[in-house]
Formats: structure tokens, sequence, C-alpha cells
């Protein structure tokens, strides 16, 4: 075995490799041995027929193809360890000459990362305001979940909730055609067709009326793009929307112990807040991520970005799956999905997931955060403390494994990260306050990881 020729592109390293003829001999020999075993040759048992009848039964290519399973795996690790090249992950292999056997070996690297100078990364999430009109939203929003129909005698009115007989053709052909059907009168709606309920709006009870529509050229239901749909209808009864009033007693109505409206519009306000701040956070840490990414330079092996696709796509399909009612109904959605589409959607967030990933463990070791196993057992003991007793235990030894350990593990220092990055980016002084604290940071941490372990 000899290696020929040597390049490095990005994480990878490219080795066009020769096997010398006593290895591959060997090697097809051995092969001989499996085949001869599971091969029916007329005139032989099985197992005894020579070798050259066995190729000349098979074909010499079926041969090499069977002797090349056992030699390509370790003739390329010899190379590996010739070259001393580690590889980070299984090598991709391809053979390109029989006779000599001659292949090409694509070696994946471990990944490069230069984190730029993200102690200069400065951002705050963006302050909350919580607007009256939106809070009013809400309550209105209430009111109408509370709200009662009653008949009107009067013509109808937008928001109007109207019983009509409904006749209706396209070319003649029987369109819609319904008795005491209902209708939400609402001007903005397209139902069912756009301006239909412009046209019932100010007729009375018993009022009739025969009109045209037409669909848009572009409507979303191609059958029905640029149609002439022509209604006969006749209104038989308006209902109009009557909504409790704003007060202590509709607070009370809604059975979330608010007992006064004040208590009902502080509440509403709060959990608003609350929300908005929880999506503040969110978009503040997507930035600064954003920002380490785009100031870092990050080279990895297209391995690595395979392997997260794939779990782009598990994700994907569970989430399928879950949507669906059976296989069957899953594998006819699964049948119309285009590929290449989906691939076109997730390779670029698997890109900036692995991205992501990379940079935020390169910042871990740079900053020099560990996770003790004090911090895990602690993490642990808030997870089961909303266990009920009687199942801790067994929930318990679910936690303690080595896979389980390893998971929170890799969890709790990715929020520890996370943090450390979100109080850079907040710091007000210079870098180097941010290193001092950092400093003490670290020395506290290995403190207490000491006396756990006393």
């Amino acid at each position: 075995m000899k290696v020929t020729e040597k390049q490095f592109e990005a994480c990878e390293a490219l080795l066009t490799v020769e096997l010398d003829s006593d290895a591959m001999e060997s090697a097809m020999d051995t092969a001989y041995q499996r085949l001869v075993k599971r091969t029916d040759i007329p005139g032989f048992r099985k197992g005894k027929a020579p070798r050259p009848i066995l190729e000349r039964f098979i074909g010499r290519e079926r041969l090499i193809e069977e002797s090349l399973e056992d030699v390509l795996p370790k003739a390329c690790a010899d190379a590996l360890k010739e070259e001393q090249i580690q590889s980070f992950g299984r090598p991709g292999i391809e053979v390109i000459q029989n006779d000599p056997i001659i292949f090409k070996a694509r070696v994946p690297l471990p990944p490069k990362i230069e984190l730029g100078d993200y102690k200069t990364i400065r951002m705050s999430p963006e302050t909350v305001e919580v607007k009256e009109d939106v809070i009013d939203s809400m309550i209105e929003h209430l009111r109408h979940e509370k709200a009662t129909w009653e008949p009107a005698d009067r013509p109808v009115k937008n928001g109007d909730l109207v019983t009509l007989d409904l006749e209706s053709n396209i070319d003649g052909i029987r369109f819609i055609n319904q008795k005491s059907a209902q209708f939400g009168i609402d001007e903005k709606s397209n139902y069912p067709a756009p301006g239909f309920s412009q046209e019932i709006i100010g007729l009375s009870r018993d009022g009739e009326k025969t009109f045209k529509l037409k669909y848009p050229d572009d409507f979303a239901k191609v059958e029905l793009a640029g149609k002439e749909p022509e209604f006969k209808i006749k209104v038989v009864e308006i209902k109009e929307e009557k909504m409790p009033p704003a007060d202590d007693e509709f607070a009370a109505s809604l059975d979330v112990e608010t007992p006064t409206f004040d208590t009902l519009r502080q509440r509403l306000t709060e959990n608003y807040r609350k929300r908005m701040e929880h999506l503040a956070e969110e978009a503040f840490e997507n930035n600064i991520v954003d920002q380490l990414v785009k100031m870092s330079t990050i080279e990895f092996p297209s391995n690595l970005l395979e392997m997260e696709y794939e779990r782009l796509v598990n994700q994907q399909m569970d989430k399928w799956r879950s949507q669906m009612s059976s296989e069957a109904e899953l594998e006819e959605f699964l049948a119309k999905v285009n590929p290449e589409e989906l691939s076109s959607k997730l390779k670029p967030m698997a890109e900036t997931r692995l991205k992501i990933s990379l940079a935020l463990g390169k910042l871990a070791t740079s900053e020099n955060l560990t996770v003790g196993d004090d911090e895990i057992n602690a993490e642990i003991a808030v997870m089961l403390s909303s266990v009920p007793e009687d199942q801790r235990d067994n929930q318990m030894r679910q936690f303690d494994t080595a896979q389980a350990r390893e998971q929170l593990h890799q969890i709790l220092l990715s929020r520890k990260t996370l943090d450390r990055l979100k109080a850079i980016a907040m710091s007000t002084g210079d870098s180097a306050s941010a290193d001092l604290e950092m400093t003490a940071e670290n020395k506290e941490s290995t403190e207490n990881k000491e006396e756990a372990t006393q």
C-alpha cells in the first residue's frame, strides 16, 4: 500500500492510495473462502470448487468486489496512520481503478474555529412596552367569546349573524344551494365569494335579492378563478351580537380568579408583558449568537453537515408523523414531498445550526467554562421536584445514567455559555473588566467543584 497523492481542502484530506498485489491477493483469497461456501456450482459440492472455477462462474469482478469489503477499510486506516492523519469520522472511499486497485479516500478532519473579538459585542434586549390598546383588544376578544346572539328587527349590518335561504349557479350549473344557512356578515370576507357580505348588508328580514359576483382570475381555488356565480338569497333571520359590559361581573365570569375588572386587566397586562419579555430575550440571544458567528471563521467537514441535516430531516419526519392519522396517510403525503425542495429548505438551516454549535463550543473552551457533577445533580433535583414522590425513584434511575448525565452536561454547558455571551454583550465596561469578572467566576466555579469532591 502506498499513498500516491495527498491534498487538503478545508477540513478534509483527499488521499489517493494504491494497493500492493500481495495485499490484494490475500484479500481475494479470503473473499474466495467466503463465497465458495455459499455458492452452488454444478459438479462441485458447496465449498469445494477451486478458486479458478469459482472466478469463472461468478466473474472476477464479483470476487474483487467481495475482497474490497475487507481490504479497503484496513488499507485506508493504514494510509491514515502512515500519513499521521486523524480522521474525524468515517472516511468516504471510492475505487477509481481495479488493476492495480487504486482508491480515493475523502477523510474528514476536525473543525477549525477562530472566534472573532466577541468581547466587543454590545447589545441589550429591547425594552418591552405594554400599550393600552393591545390590552383593550384582548378584553374585546374575551367579550366576543362571552357574547350572545339575539334577534334584531332592523336591516343587516356588518358583524351580524344572518340566516339565509341560498340558491346559486355558475353558467347554469348548481353551485351552493342551502336552506337556513348561517353566514357571519364580514365586509373583509371572501366567502362564499368576494363581495357577498356587501350584497347582504342593508337587507331586512324576508328581503330577497339576486346578484352576480366574480372570482378574481388569480383566486386560490383554480376551479373558481375568473368564474361569475349568480346568487339568489332570502333573509330568514337577523341576529346581532350582544357583548357583556366590561365590568366586575364579566371579569368574574371568566373563571380565571379575576374577581374584579381591574384584576383582569392587571393580569392580562402582566401576562402579556412576560410573553413580550420572553420574545425579546429570545431575539436578543439570537442576535448576539448571530454576531458571534458572523465575526468568526468556521470550517467543518461535510460529514458534520450531513449529520445535522439528517437530524433536521428526522425531526421534520416526526412532526409530519404526529400530524397524520395513520402510516398510510403519512406515506401518501411523503409521496408528494419534493426531495430537492426539502433539501433547499433544511440544508441552510443545518449549516446555521452547525455553525452556532461550533462557535458556542469554542467560546466555552475559550472562556474555560465547565459543568461539575454538583450542577448536574442540582438540575436533576429541580427536574424531580415536579415528579410525584412515588415515581421519583424510577425517574432518578433514568437520569442517573452516563448518557442522561452527558445530555444534561451539554444542556447546562450551552446555557452557561449563552449566559456568558449575554453578560459580555450587556457589559458597559471594557473587555479587561469583563476578563476580570470571568476570572472571578472561573475561580468560584473551581472552588465549588473542589468542595463538592472533598
